[in-house]
């Protein structure tokens, strides 16, 4: 019997590795712009709103043929995320 081989688990960061913040941050009214100044990371849903850049999308394919992937968002305060 053959048995499946695992894929190994690669980390990939997603604000300007897979999306670029900026275009998220752009489309975000004044009023959540002004409350988050400081933490626009943490606006609910920011990511959706990224464009993603250019080669990220091809770039995750080719990446996801080797590789389980798992998305992360942590900042140095958050470092429970990896455990």
């Amino acid at each position: 019997m053959k048995t499946k081989e695992m894929k190994k688990i690669l980390y990939i960061d997603m604000d300007n590795v897979l999306v670029d913040f900026p275009s998220g941050v752009s489309k975000l009214s004044q009023e959540v712009i002004k409350e988050y100044e400081s933490n626009l990371d943490e606006v609910p849903n920011i990511f959706s709103l990224m464009e993603p850049l250019e080669g990220a999308i091809d770039s995750f394919k080719i990446l996801s043929q080797r590789y389980t992937y798992i998305f992360i968002d942590c900042s140095m305060e958050k470092l429970i995320c990896m455990e």
